[in-house]
């Protein structure tokens, strides 16, 4: 009877067999897990490219309505001959306004202004505020505005306006204007320290993560906006490298004249902080 039961319904698997078994799934899930993970951060990462191309086109949309004017980095208010702090107010606080307010109208998201990438995203943009200098949580930090403003000067070889006219730009799309870091600041520039990791250490306006400019999707690398409102995705380090035709870079300055011309090397604190540290892989 016994062996009727076996011929029918077959002998069972010995424990080598499944161990094998086992250790083939570990072996495959090992493999798998990585790539799983790598696919789920190139789909944020085109989810936040997404975000960063509806900024370019509101930031074009702002523009046609103010007069072909880009907007301030930070609001400005209307007391003749004196540029005090722009408030709106939310819940009942007054928050100085950034671009990313004067952006809303266009975008009618502030869920635009959140990377899922980055843990920046989670705190809110630091501006002053009738309570006092914090975050203002309905407009997530993350991503930050360049606009120079140091014109006339030796390093701007192009020149630099601020407010920005869209006439006076010479090469839009080869200069940028939005950028993802783990700063808090509604604004971003060379001058602001690179670190590894970011934080209160580094500095203590960013916030914890891999770098103090880390975009969420890699330590030096992230999603860009450029000044004809396309956007794409690079390796900051590149940013910084003059074009000879240009004699700028894509932060419409020259790194070259900067390093040689008295009293200007401390623009270029972000580029050279970051040579002293090794590449990651999704910054390559």
């Amino acid at each position: 009877m016994k062996s009727h039961v076996a011929r029918r319904y077959g002998r069972g698997f010995t424990l080598i067999e499944l161990l094998v078994v086992i250790a083939i799934i570990a072996i495959l899930a090992a493999i798998l897990f990585p790539v799983f993970a790598r696919a789920r951060e190139q789909a944020r990462r085109t989810a936040c490219l997404s975000n960063m191309k509806q900024i370019g086109t509101a930031l074009y949309m702002y523009a046609q309505d103010y007069d072909e004017i880009l907007p301030e980095r930070y609001g400005c208010s209307d007391v003749p001959g004196v540029c005090g702090w722009d408030y709106e107010t939310i819940n009942g606080v007054g928050y100085a306004r950034t671009w990313k307010s004067m952006l809303v109208p266009y975008i009618k998201n502030r869920d635009v202004y959140k990377c899922p990438s980055s843990s920046a995203a989670q705190h809110g943009t630091l501006v002053n505020s009738t309570k006092g200098f914090g975050e203002n949580l309905n407009y997530p930090a993350g991503y930050e505005m360049w606009l120079p403003n140091f014109n006339p000067s030796a390093i701007f070889l192009n020149g630099a306006a601020y407010p920005q006219p869209l006439s006076g730009l010479l090469y839009p799309a080869q200069e940028l204007i939005i950028i993802e870091t783990h700063y808090g600041w509604a604004d971003i520039g060379p001058y602001l320290s690179y670190c590894e990791p970011s934080g209160p250490t580094c500095d203590a306006n960013s916030f914890d993560g891999p770098s103090s400019w880390s975009s969420g999707h890699a330590k030096k690398a992230g999603n860009i906006v450029y000044l004809d409102s396309h956007a794409k995705y690079r390796h900051y380090r590149d940013t910084f490298v003059d074009d000879p035709g240009r004699r700028e870079n894509d932060w419409r300055y020259s790194y070259t004249a900067a390093q040689t011309v008295g009293g200007w090397d401390w623009v270029n604190t972000a580029p050279n902080q970051m040579d002293k540290y090794p590449d990651d892989a999704n910054s390559l």
